[in-house]
């Protein structure tokens, strides 16, 4: 038996997705976490592209231990999960030249304790635009690099049937949008 409703929401750094997962959470009185939680100074440092996938693996594992212990019925908003992976380490890093998705999923499947997700929406927003709404840049906001994750963003939309919203617009269309796509979906309150 299912006990809570589990919305994830993703895109490239810049999207608005924090701004409206917050928004959200707070609309439907939902518990919200933001990924990466307990590796994040690791994570943010130079290490091997390899490493950095199982330190996010790591994090999601605790992540989901705490969202298991959630009462029933809650309501949970993810910002960025399992998708951010696939989309900036598999694919935007090339770490698929060594795991291939569906194996990644396999494996990720179990750092998620056996978890998934409800809906997954994607704020898709140009770079150039991204870009300038950031106020600090990481090592994971260079051009070249949410271009392709940005790509990659896109493909996995197509692959997995995930929703998209267009991140380009007021924060108020925005906000209509996935509010459409959460009745669409029978999730809200």
């Amino acid at each position: 038996m299912k006990k809570y409703r589990l919305i994830i929401f993703e895109g490239i750094d810049g999207s608005g997705k924090t701004t409206q997962a917050k928004y959200f959470a707070k609309k439907l009185n939902a518990f919200y976490f933001k990924e990466p939680k307990f590796f994040k100074r690791e994570i943010l440092s130079k290490i091997e592209p390899l490493t950095e996938l199982f330190l996010f693996l790591a994090d999601r594992s605790e992540l989901y231990s705490n969202i298991k212990r959630l009462p029933k019925s809650a309501y949970i908003i993810l910002d960025r999960s399992f998708p951010s992976t696939l989309a900036y380490q598999l694919i935007g890093k090339k770490i698929e030249k060594f795991i291939s998705i569906d194996n990644y999923l396999q494996i990720d499947l179990l750092s998620r304790q056996g978890i998934n997700p409800d809906l997954i929406i994607v704020f898709d927003v140009p770079v150039n635009i991204a870009l300038k709404r950031l106020k600090k840049k990481t090592k994971f906001e260079e051009k070249k690099m949410l271009e392709r994750v940005r790509r990659a963003y896109l493909f996995l939309v197509k692959k997995f049937n995930w929703q998209v919203v267009d991140a380009s617009k007021s924060k108020e269309e925005i906000r209509k949008n996935v509010f459409l796509i959460l009745k669409e979906k029978g999730l809200l309150k």
